[in-house]
């Protein structure tokens, strides 16, 4: 916000060890040194989606194995998306159970802790890195649990997991050769999603006349 204006920051990267953001300006001007305020919309559901991720990557290593790795991410106010190294699709027993941890791990209410330490200790702490990224001498460590999560990170969080409710996995498919995605929801898109399945079986109830679904499905298959 500005003079009583609004311009619209749509992306923020790292150049050269500066902050550059991409800015819409809705038609108006900004001149060096305008005071500006800046203001974050839904900034704690991101965090909510931020931390699921974080609790996502350690239930796959759990259930897919160890050679599980981060290929990529993104996060705002209403999902997340992880990409992740696997030769093949998840079965549905596989995605029901890391859906299952997650959910586990929320409802511990793990405590979230936020550390800036030496790299070396990190590494020996057993942080995860992301493949390719260059750190310096100090780096940001994101924990849950003590040791159920421990990853370098510099972004928002939620400090408890309790507080992202429960998780639900939309989708996952593939993206590439050996890279799945997984698609997922937490918190406030949570509860919406569920309301919308719900929403939806009721429909299907009242148009096969039947509380029992499987056995109206059948009944219209045979017909």
């Amino acid at each position: 916000k500005f003079d009583g204006k609004n311009a619209l920051v749509l992306e923020t990267s790292k150049f050269h060890n500066l902050n550059l953001s991409k800015v819409d300006t809705q038609g108006t001007k900004l001149s060096q040194n305008q005071v500006i305020e800046a203001v974050v919309i839904n900034r704690y559901e991101v965090a909510k989606h931020h931390s699921a991720t974080h609790l996502l990557q350690s239930a796959l290593k759990m259930v897919l194995g160890d050679s599980v790795s981060q290929a990529g991410s993104f996060n705002d106010s209403s999902k997340l998306r992880f990409d992740f190294t696997y030769p093949k699709a998840m079965t549905n027993e596989q995605i029901n159970e890391v859906e299952d941890l997650v959910n586990s791990m929320i409802t511990r209410g793990l405590n979230g802790v936020v550390e800036e330490l030496p790299l070396e200790i990190a590494k020996n702490k057993g942080a995860i890195a992301m493949f390719g990224e260059k750190y310096g001498e100090v780096v940001r460590v994101v924990s849950f649990g003590g040791d159920v999560s421990i990853e370098f990170c510099g972004g928002t969080h939620v400090k408890n997991t309790a507080d992202m409710w429960s998780f639900y996995i939309v989708k996952e498919f593939g993206v590439s050769a050996g890279i799945r995605r997984i698609e997922a929801v937490v918190g406030a898109s949570a509860f919406k999603y569920i309301k919308e399945q719900l929403s939806k079986l009721s429909m299907i109830q009242t148009e096969i006349k039947s509380n029992d679904l499987i056995s109206g499905i059948k009944k219209l298959k045979n017909d």
